[in-house]
């Protein structure tokens, strides 16, 4: 049960092999399948009152196909003949027949062959033995995990052993789609690929993890290895011991399992794939139970891709303290994934973590992120961000590029004003979807977030510029955009208070009008007006360019040189006078407000 078929191109698995009870045909073998298609299927695998076999949720993807009619796939040996040799050879096919027989026996003889290096090759040696000559093509394109082609020159050899022992030198295979089902006797494979490092098997006919244990504890050379989008039975024999005590016990249920021997081999499943760094799991409906009980044996894996797998039981995600810490990527795109809680908790505490992809899921915000001590790069695109406060909570993070293209908040806000307000917010981030960022970039778009917070806070208060309670601004600040008060002591404040308000906002305050005209005095410091104050009659919204020229036709000094100052009141302080777009009312000029002269030297 639960091997995979193909049948007229559709990929199946195996959930019943019998008679035709309901037609009481019981001299012919049929197969009960699940399609992976499932509008393909005509019942739930109940027909006519006969239950030959449950489908996944009681969907009608189930079908009955007479067994002689199926194709349960091909040995990696053939797949790679079919794909790079146009055909195999009907000489090849018989001889192998034959040889299947030999190898059988040889195995028997010589149960430890995976721990004897010399005694493996006689395994090629026997299927050799008779130096069958065939005609192949003189070179074959061999297509790489890349998709690059990869040429394999046999220089006119037509013996068979001689072709296999030029594939020792490859190093980069791929056999995508090519119905690959079975690995052959253990120590076939590895006696083949020598020194193969990337290997590709997406999309094939393998239903255990237990045969890609078998492939990667006879390949040591292997260190990235492709096997997405096939659908392999779960590892329901760990149980829950696993989970327990985190650690394998060396009994027969934590073996590999060789079904092409139909027994467990001497070999633990625990570390079976140490050597591995590579491993790309896309698309194989894995949950993180899965994930839990398939990490042991791929203990110090770099780079770990679990695209388009449904990762919503985090609560099932256990690894041992020894497990992952060599990881530095970790692709989850198009997990289902909607709580960042999750990610951090499981995740955050890995030492080498340096990239992390979370494109394509259901994020709308993010906790305060604390962990993740050696994350560079993160990626959010394709998510549900619609505010831009989130960015807030990745501050702390020492990232150098971030992605959050293609969210909400984009079309929202634009993207000039989300781009700078990343900027702003997370200061170590060099990148920015997928542009460098430039000196001059990160101080404009530090001052403009400095600028727009304090905006965003006189519209939320429905108060005007200069005319605000400070202390209260911080307050908010803190809580909304604490990168503010670390932009201030840099920048300084853009928007100085009313010095009249002494820390304390008052409604009454709120609701005194500018005047629309005020008579304010001028104090000349440079002797030209002779240190009487001159009184000006001019409109609450002039602004302080004007200002500045009228002073300047005064005291006949340069509009460059004059550097103002006003003292509201009294009692006030001076306050200095700045902005280029700034008014009086601005500045809450009142009448009989004074304006302070002075010079800046050249």
């Amino acid at each position: 049960m639960n091997k995979r078929i193909v049948y007229q191109g559709e990929k199946a698995t195996v959930k019943y092999e019998g008679p035709l009870v309901h037609e009481n045909k019981g001299d012919e073998i049929w197969l009960g399948v699940e399609w992976d298609q499932a509008d393909r299927g005509r019942h739930n695998g109940t027909v006519q009152g006969y239950t030959y076999f449950k489908t996944t949720d009681g969907a009608n993807s189930g079908s009955l196909l007479k067994k002689e009619k199926v194709s349960f796939g091909n040995k990696l040996w053939e797949a790679l003949f079919l794909k790079y040799f146009k055909e195999i050879p009907p000489q090849l096919l018989q001889e192998m027949e034959v040889q299947e027989q030999v190898k059988d026996e040889f195995l028997q003889e010589h149960s430890d062959l995976a721990n004897h290096q010399d005694e493996k090759s006689k395994v090629i040696t026997l299927i050799n033995q008779k130096q069958v000559k065939i005609e192949f093509d003189d070179t074959a394109f061999f297509e790489t995990m890349k998709k690059r082609k990869k040429m394999v020159e046999f220089y006119g050899f037509d013996e068979i052993y001689k072709k296999l022992n030029n594939l020792e030198t490859l190093q980069e295979l791929s056999l995508e789609s090519q119905n690959v089902s079975t690995m052959g006797p253990f120590g076939f494979v590895g006696s083949i690929f020598k020194n193969i490092k990337i290997l590709g098997l997406e999309n094939n006919l393998f239903h255990s993890w237990h045969q890609i244990f078998v492939l990667v504890s006879q390949l040591p050379t292997l260190k990235e290895l492709s096997i997405s989008s096939n659908k392999l039975s779960k590892l329901e024999t760990f149980g829950q011991q696993q989970f327990q005590n985190q650690i394998f016990t060396q009994t027969q249920d934590y073996m590999i399992y060789d079904y092409e021997q139909g027994k467990h081999l001497e070999i633990p499943v625990d570390g079976c794939g140490k050597h591995v760094e590579i491993l790309v799991l896309i698309g194989m409906q894995l949950t993180w139970q899965d994930i839990s009980l398939i990490i042991p044996a791929f203990p110090m894996v770099q780079q770990l891709l679990l695209c388009r797998n449904i990762l919503v039981d985090y609560e099932n995600l256990q690894y041992r303290n020894t497990d992952l810490q060599a990881l530095k990527v970790l692709n989850l795109e198009q997990t289902d994934l909607s709580q960042f809680e999750c990610i951090q908790k499981s995740f955050g505490h890995l030492p080498n973590l340096d990239r992390l992809i979370l494109n394509k899921n259901n994020l709308k915000d993010l906790p305060l992120v604390t962990d993740f001590k050696a994350l560079k790069h993160l990626a959010l695109d394709h998510n549900h961000f619609a505010q831009a406060q989130f960015l807030n909570k990745i501050g702390n993070l020492q990232l150098n590029s971030l992605s959050i293209k293609h969210n909400p908040l984009v079309d929202k806000f634009g993207k000039l004003y989300v781009r700078q307000r990343a900027i702003a917010e997370v200061s170590s981030v060099q990148i920015i979807n997928g542009s460098e960022i430039t000196k001059f970039e990160r101080k404009d778009s530090e001052i403009f977030y400095l600028k727009s917070s304090f905006e965003e806070y006189f519209l939320l208060k429905n108060v005007k510029h200069y005319y605000y309670d400070y202390d209260d601004f911080i307050n908010y600040a803190k809580q909304n955009h604490p990168k503010v008060i670390e932009l201030i002591k840099k920048y300084g404040n853009p928007y100085e208070i009313d010095p009249t308000v002494k820390g304390v906002y008052t409604q009454a305050k709120q609701q005194v009008q500018q005047p629309q005209y005020c008579t304010i005095k001028i104090i000349d410091h440079v002797g030209k007006l002779k240190d009487k104050p001159t009184p000006k009659k001019l409109m609450g919204n002039t602004g302080l360019q004007p200002v500045k020229m009228m002073i300047s036709k005064l005291v006949n000094i340069p509009i460059k040189q004059i550097a103002l100052s006003i003292q509201v009141t009294e009692e006030a302080e001076v306050v200095q006078m700045e902005g280029k777009d700034m008014t009086l009312n601005d500045f809450g000029v009142q009448d009989n407000s004074l304006i302070h002269v002075n010079v800046i030297p050249e």
